[in-house]
């Protein structure tokens, strides 16, 4: 599972310098990751230093600031899933427990792609965001080299980096910083959505095992429950409800897994979802102030629009799946209260009781204990960062009118 279901987020979380769930790190990868982290962290440092410098040119100092909000965002996904690397490993194995899917990819009743059949599209996702960010980044990035020999990032050194060869040492470095910010930038979000996404499929696969034994239960009342030449058949009866025991023992172990991986998975992410929301609402709104600023010059616009675009992504792959989550564990116990209980024994009826009073506890998962990770959260940020958009864009065009008018 974990090599069929982790292996481009993971990829991209070792190609951000960070050795995740690797039994033994080699040399080269170990120079890979203090070089790329090194290069990284002096980049941020370099388009802090730009910013303080060249604080009186109010455009450049807009662009400086939302590539220092962009760049603190993936600061704090790095800085969380290196310093807890193993709580991340844990969650990894804690998936192992589960078999192998058999569940099929979309629903047969609705035709809907269930969330077993989400996980391979969440690797494709993955692979292509990447790409597709990569590819735009490198295009705008040798555009601007090219006509302005400007650098890859808006940077202030306390030296002469425009002349050769230090000029291509400060780029190649930048290179590797743009590789770490493109990988973690993508590959954290991707990591998370297939966390969840197995969540998810084992919670679809429970309420189907839920149902079987409802159906079962029914055919076995129509074929057994009748009588054949004046008499019944109690010892086929006994048998199906020992039948159906037996699986509802199993639905019971597989809730409680289930469970723990969902405990486990909320006390490691929910810190970081905090400092993640709060960053990426931050950078949003000084995304907005900065197009507004740099309105008419294209490149930066088109800049300012994929970076909000890419941090909305973000913001939809968390709340949406964290939707989801909620829904499905809704749906475990809806299934558990659905089964035909009636006439069934004092045990059977004691363990569907049991698992509807594991699955009642509503589960969220939160950002800090204190918001929800959910739609409406997503929503929130939506109407408030485009409300804060539109505000300054109007604000400019009403300040602009009297000049003209002049």
């Amino acid at each position: 599972m974990v090599d069929t279901y982790f292996r481009v987020p993971l990829f991209l979380v070792r190609l951000s310098g960070i050795s995740v769930n690797v039994r033994k790190v080699s040399r080269l990868s170990s120079a890979y990751n203090v070089i790329s982290t090194v290069c990284f962290y002096v980049t941020y440092l370099s388009v802090i230093m730009d910013f303080v410098v060249k604080r009186d040119d109010i455009e450049e100092t807009m662009k400086n600031v939302r590539m220092s909000f962009g760049m603190a965002v993936l600061s704090w996904m790095h800085f969380y899933l290196r310093s807890n690397k193993h709580e991340i490993e844990y969650l990894i194995h804690l998936t192992e427990s589960f078999k192998p899917e058999d569940f099929p990819n979309r629903d047969p009743d609705t035709g809907n792609l269930t969330m077993t059949g989400y996980i391979p599209r969440v690797n494709k996702l993955t692979k292509y965001g990447w790409l597709f960010v990569a590819v735009f980044h490198a295009i705008q990035s040798a555009l601007r080299m090219t006509l302005n020999r400007s650098m890859i990032f808006t940077t202030w050194y306390p030296f002469d980096a425009s002349v050769s060869p230090v000029y291509e040492i400060v780029n190649l470095s930048q290179v590797f910083a743009s590789i770490l910010a493109i990988s973690i930038c993508v590959g954290f979000p991707g990591l998370y959505a297939t966390l969840v996404c197995v969540a998810c499929s084992q919670l679809e696969k429970l309420k189907g095992a839920l149902l079987d034994i409802r159906q079962t239960h029914l055919t076995s009342q129509q074929d057994c429950g009748a009588e054949t030449n004046g008499e019944e058949h109690p010892h086929t009866t006994e048998e199906v409800f020992r039948h159906e025991q037996k699986k509802l023992n199993d639905c019971i172990r597989h809730h409680q897994r289930i469970i723990l991986y969902m405990t486990a998975l909320e006390e490691t992410i929910n810190f970081a979802l905090c400092g993640l929301f709060l960053l990426l609402l931050a950078a949003l709104c000084f995304i907005a102030f900065s197009a507004v600023t740099s309105w008419g010059d294209l490149t930066d616009v088109s800049q300012a629009l994929v970076m909000y675009c890419v941090m909305m992504s973000i913001v939809f792959v968390f709340c949406w799946l964290g939707t989801q989550l909620s829904v499905q564990a809704e749906n475990v116990r809806d299934a558990a209260w659905g089964c035909d209980w009636v006439g069934t024994p004092v045990p059977f009826q004691r363990c569907l009781i049991f698992i509807i009073a594991a699955a009642n506890k509503e589960f969220t998962l939160t950002a800090g204990k204190f918001v929800p990770v959910s739609n409406k959260t997503m929503m929130n940020m939506i109407n408030q960062t485009v409300s804060f958009f539109m505000f300054l864009l109007h604000m400019k065009k009403k300040n602009e009118e009297p000049k003209q008018g002049e």
